[in-house]
C-alpha cells in the first residue's frame, strides 16, 4: 500500500475514532445514571446497520450472546416497560453515530445502545424509515433472535435536515 502524501488519517481510522468516542460517552453517561441509582446495561454491538427488508426495517445492531441474554432478561421482566428514550448523535467523517438510551423511569432502568450508519449510502433505507413514520431498533444475536424497541418519532435518529429535504 502506498503512503498517504496528504498526511490525512485514513477513513477507517477516523471511523474507529468516532466509534471509540461513542463507547467512551456511553460509559460516562451510564456512570452518571448509576450515580443517580439507576440500573444500567451497556451494550457493545459487533455491527450496526440500517435494514430494509421484508423481515426488518430500521436500525439493526448485533450483540454478543451474553449481552443479548442480559437484555432479553431485562425486557422480559413484567415490571419493566421502556417508555422513554434519549438519543445522542454526532457526525464525523461521513458517519452518523448514535447513543440510544432506552429508559424505564418507573423502575429506573436504562439500556445503552451505541450504533452508527453511513447516511450517504443509506438513502433508500432512510426513506423507508421516514415513510413508515417509526424507527425500529433491533438488538439481535447472530441466530436472529431479537429484542425490538419501536420509536414513533424518527427525527432523533436521523442526521439534521434529513426530514426537511
Amino acid at each position: 500500500m502506498s503512503e498517504n502524501p496528504a498526511g490525512d488519517v485514513p477513513e477507517n481510522v477516523q471511523a474507529a475514532d468516532g466509534w471509540n468516542a461513542v463507547i467512551d460517552d456511553m460509559a460516562a453517561t451510564a456512570d452518571a445514571y448509576r450515580d443517580r441509582g439507576w440500573t444500567t446495561l451497556e451494550l457493545h454491538p459487533g455491527d450496526s446497520v440500517l435494514v430494509d427488508s421484508e423481515f426488518r426495517t430500521g436500525l439493526d445492531v448485533v450483540l454478543p450472546g451474553p449481552e443479548y441474554e442480559k437484555l432479553e432478561a431485562i425486557t422480559e421482566d413484567d415490571d419493566t416497560a421502556f417508555t422513554d428514550v434519549d438519543v445522542f448523535t454526532a457526525e464525523d467523517g461521513g458517519m452518523f453515530y448514535l447513543l440510544v438510551v432506552e429508559k424505564d423511569p418507573d423502575t429506573e432502568t436504562a439500556v445503552f445502545v451505541p450504533a452508527y450508519y453511513d447516511p450517504g449510502g443509506s438513502q433508500p433505507k432512510l426513506d423507508s424509515i421516514t415513510e413508515a413514520g417509526e424507527l425500529r431498533l433491533f438488538c439481535r444475536r447472530l441466530n436472529n433472535d431479537y429484542v425490538e424497541f419501536v420509536h414513533e418519532d424518527v427525527a432523533p435518529f436521523l442526521p439534521d435536515g434529513l426530514l426537511d429535504a
